[in-house]
């Protein structure tokens, strides 16, 4: 059995994340692994915030992959379609860029891009890239100072163990009319609802699951607005699929030559884009 599944709460634990990590609310509801808050509806498991990223990580979820880099350079064309959002020329700051393939993708069609990545194999692999050394750090720190136009949370603001002081450094490293975009999953999602334990999202990494109002009241608290959604399908690979579902049950699925075919899905994740007041 997996963390995800076996985790459970101490009474400790219990104890010291009595407040919302979102609202700061204390109307919560209890299970065995996790919080659910009653007032703007995130979800949140104590027990995941802490979680370590091996160097083996982006292997294990095959993003050096070819099919998989490109399929997340479609999906990242997709959602700048979306959103109407151009890149060229502009000061383009990516959080949790993983495997870089959208980092890249990005720097080839004429951004000026940075990069947030806590995996030191990563950022050396960004650099192979071409991407400049001094545009990748491991935390919000080296950014501080920066002026940036867009940052991108491309499943990756789910994974950050404290929200407000990262919005805080955003903030210094942004300005009025600087625009953020997010994809996650949500915890309001129809999918959650339905598929509960059995919700694809709902692995050992993902210490939290926001609610759109939750997301829009915190972004909001630190002068950013909601001014627009969209629904974020992801051109995916079976591989990626199997990955997920590997993390999940910790079976693996043989797929033979089917491994690199795609499909377009989206299992309740959700786009947002804030733009700085």
């Amino acid at each position: 059995m997996n963390r995800a599944s076996s985790e459970t709460l101490t009474v400790a634990e219990r104890t010291t994340e009595v407040l919302c990590p979102v609202c700061g609310h204390r109307n919560q509801s209890f299970a065995s692994n996790h919080h659910h808050c009653r007032d703007c509806g995130s979800i949140w498991h104590p027990a995941r915030r802490s979680f370590q990223y091996s160097a083996d990580y982006p292997v294990e979820r095959g993003h050096r992959q070819n099919a998989v880099v490109a399929s997340k350079q479609r999906t990242l064309e997709s959602w700048l379609t979306a959103t109407n959002t151009e890149i060229v020329g502009r000061q383009v700051l990516e959080v949790g860029f993983g495997g870089g393939a959208t980092l890249d993708w990005m720097h080839r069609h004429g951004a000026h891009v940075f990069g947030l990545e806590p995996i030191a194999a990563n950022r050396l692999a960004a650099q192979a890239m071409g991407i400049t050394a001094s545009n990748i750090g491991a935390d919000m720190a080296a950014f501080a100072g920066r002026n940036f136009d867009l940052a991108l949370y491309l499943d990756s603001f789910e994974h950050i163990p404290d929200a407000q002081r990262h919005l805080n450094a955003l903030n210094q490293a942004t300005r009025a009319g600087s625009r953020a975009i997010l994809v996650l999953p949500v915890a309001d999602s129809l999918s959650r609802r339905l598929l509960r334990g059995w919700w694809p999202h709902d692995i050992e990494d993902h210490w939290i699951f926001y609610s759109t109002s939750g997301l829009d009241a915190l972004w909001r608290a630190f002068g950013w607005r909601l001014v627009q959604t969209f629904s974020p399908s992801k051109c995916l690979t079976l591989q990626t699929i199997a990955a997920h579902w590997r993390m999940k049950t910790g079976m693996t699925v043989p797929l033979g030559p089917f491994a690199n075919s795609a499909v377009w899905l989206n299992f309740g994740e959700r786009g947002l884009v804030f733009e700085r007041s």
